[in-house]
């Protein structure tokens, strides 16, 4: 290739590489941004949806909606028409596809037991907006999925707690760094250090501060170490063993049924020790 030739390739290839940052940033502050924002909205018509079904005063809203949308925005609505529907297109008004499209991703995260505060992740997780309107997510699948990504958890969350009768090691926080320690706890049920390996040994330098969802990303780490374990001791198994009967429904029930009882027990006594006073008196 010529001198010239190259020079000329070359000035292609640059003019190309400030098209693809364009593009790039388009894409970032457009697209990516535009996607959040929509998703922020749609959580709160998600919130607004919930309170109005829930509310007392359901179908005096839902008729009002009707003839508002109706008289003022020219659009008409069905007898039966879904709740959800009338609320969205209230809304959205004159843009009816987005009325169906936004009440049908609210009717599905709905029916998955999603909150409005987890609407913006449960959209990302199947693929947006437009992917859960052409109906690629298996509804069941999804709900299937949270569940048994909740169990798993719940298991590797017993399954330590079980562990604490056979701890890899066990010691002392120093008194000045105690108060730092509990207060990095923060909103999870373990405490997380960051440690070096320093000659074969252990050097606690921090504790990471963490919330329920940054502990699930641990412990769902933990499952898949667990999981590609070929052999386990017997101490692990009983271990495993142990944690699936507690978190089982059946051990729920039972917990929850002797705590009741127990309950009663104390308002029982309460009662009587307060009939006694009273008499006393």
């Amino acid at each position: 290739m010529k001198k010239n030739d190259k020079e000329i390739v070359g000035c292609v290839l640059s003019e190309a590489n400030l098209l693809a940052n364009k593009q790039a940033e388009f894409n970032e502050n457009f697209i990516v941004k535009g996607n959040d924002v929509l998703y922020k909205l749609l959580s709160e018509i998600m919130s607004f949806c919930s309170g109005v079904i829930n509310s007392p005063l359901r179908l005096e809203i839902l008729s009002k909606m009707k003839v508002d949308l109706s008289k003022l925005h020219n659009i008409k609505t069905q007898k039966n028409t879904p709740d959800l529907l009338v609320i969205v297109k209230f809304i959205v008004r004159t843009n009816r596809k987005n009325a169906h499209v936004y009440s049908r991703v609210i009717d599905m995260a709905l029916r998955s037991k999603i909150t409005p505060e987890d609407l913006p992740d449960f959209i990302k997780k199947n693929g947006g907006v437009d992917r859960i309107r052409e109906s690629n997510v298996d509804l069941a699948a999804v709900v299937k999925r949270k569940e048994l990504d909740q169990k798993k958890i719940s298991f590797i969350a017993e399954l330590l707690n079980q562990k604490l009768s056979t701890p890899y090691a066990e010691f002392s926080i120093t008194k000045e760094y105690r108060s730092q320690v509990h207060d990095s706890q923060g909103a999870s049920s373990f405490f997380y250090p960051i440690c070096v390996n320093v000659m074969g040994g252990y050097k606690i330098v921090g504790v990471v501060p963490m919330d329920f969802d940054f502990e699930e990303k641990i412990l769902d780490r933990v499952y898949l170490d667990l999981s590609s374990k070929n052999m386990y001791s017997e101490v692990e198994i009983q271990q495993i063993a142990r944690a699936k009967e507690v978190i089982s429904p059946e051990y729920q029930l039972k917990i929850k049924i002797e705590r009741e009882r127990q309950a009663e027990e104390r308002l029982s006594k309460k009662q009587k020790e307060d009939k006694l006073r009273l008499a006393e008196q």
